[in-house]
């Protein structure tokens, strides 16, 4: 497997890492996984998952492997932030690694507006102490927003930023910005939802033609990336990722793709948030994305993250802006109807 230089770590990474988010929780499936990609030259992994019963019955999974991994571990989770869990949950994941020792300590969604300020600066505080006492090597961020990414990276407080790269991207100036933000800093870039979570190889339930392969191609050709964290839920999907290895160039060829986009994938929504803002301040792609998340998550935490929106679906009142703005002709209407009659009618 090709490496790269994760940035100004200096530390080297195979180009194609490990998300664990949606890896199936089972010891074995773990295993197979952890077996197919170190076995290929895989080493970066992205520890998302830091609550203490997790790592009680998988940490000595991951110690098994520790030799041959880079460790990201993240600081705060999503829905929990506070320093002293922080703290508490880091502490845990150290004891469990094997060495009491991370290569990267990931802080988690940045850029959201309660962990701007004073979480962000303290977080830091806490995270260079680890590193004074020898058992963080390096300090990350993971965001979803170009502009607020761009001001932290262009401060300099980040080794690495763990940020979506996929071909939704290729007209987004602000995302193009970022990425040569990260070239000037010596930033190194992780890309996560490499294929957007998936959401570019169906339109409504059929193949839409395009290939992991093609996905990997056009994130390893964008500026500052050092690694894919793909994340497969199995060892299947962990083989059709690691065909990129051997793929002929015909094969990795994404010019066809991407000049087709819009047209391949008319009708998917993509949450590129390109409808917003909304008259009435539905989080439209945020919406449609909970829809999405139903096969996978289940109702019941669907409803639960759904729950946390100011303004629910129902609110919208059928203006139509959000649609002349949507560049892939998504039925926003039908969907926000949709998501009305799901969430709204059954917590009634």
């Amino acid at each position: 497997m090709e490496t790269r230089t994760l940035g100004r770590t200096g530390l080297e990474v195979g180009v194609i890492g490990l998300g664990t988010e949606h890896l199936e929780r089972k010891a074995e499936v773990m295993d197979q996984v952890l077996g197919l990609a170190t076995d290929a030259g895989t080493n970066y992994v992205d520890l998302l998952y830091i609550e203490e019963d997790y790592w009680a019955k998988f940490g000595s999974l991951y110690r098994s492997y520790r030799d041959r991994l880079t460790l990201a571990a993240h600081w705060s989770s999503g829905p929990v932030w506070d320093l002293d869990f922080c703290q508490r949950t880091f502490e845990n994941v150290l004891a469990n690694v094997g060495n009491d020792y991370v290569e990267l300590a990931m802080m988690t969604m940045i850029d959201e507006p309660d962990r701007r300020g004073e979480w962000l600066e303290r977080s830091l505080e806490h995270l260079h102490g680890y590193q004074e006492q020898g058992r963080v090597g390096y300090i990350g961020g993971s965001a979803h927003d170009p502009t607020i990414a761009i001001e932290i990276v262009n401060r300099g407080l980040l080794d690495v930023l763990m940020f979506a790269v996929n071909m939704t991207d290729k007209d987004d100036a602000k995302v193009q910005a970022l990425r040569q933000a990260c070239v000037e800093q010596g930033t190194a870039l992780v890309a996560m939802k490499p294929y957007h979570g998936g959401t570019l190889f169906a339109i409504n339930g059929q193949p839409s033609g395009i290939t992991p392969t093609q996905c990997l191609s056009y994130v390893y050709d964008q500026p500052a990336v050092a690694c894919a964290v793909p994340g497969p839920r199995n060892a299947e999907q962990m083989r059709a990722t690691l065909h990129y290895l051997e793929a002929s160039e015909t094969e990795q060829d994404y010019s066809a793709v991407v000049g087709n986009l819009r047209e391949i994938l008319a009708g998917q929504c993509t949450y590129c948030h390109h409808c917003l803002p909304c008259t009435e301040g539905i989080e439209i792609g945020w919406v449609i994305w909970d829809l999405d998340q139903i096969p996978a998550r289940g109702i019941e935490q669907v409803k639960a993250w759904y729950a946390e929106f100011p303004v629910k679906a129902s609110a919208c009142v059928e203006c139509g802006v959000c649609l002349e703005r949507c560049p892939f002709d998504v039925d926003i209407l039908a969907k926000m109807c949709e998501a009305a009659v799901v969430f709204e009618a059954q917590a009634a």
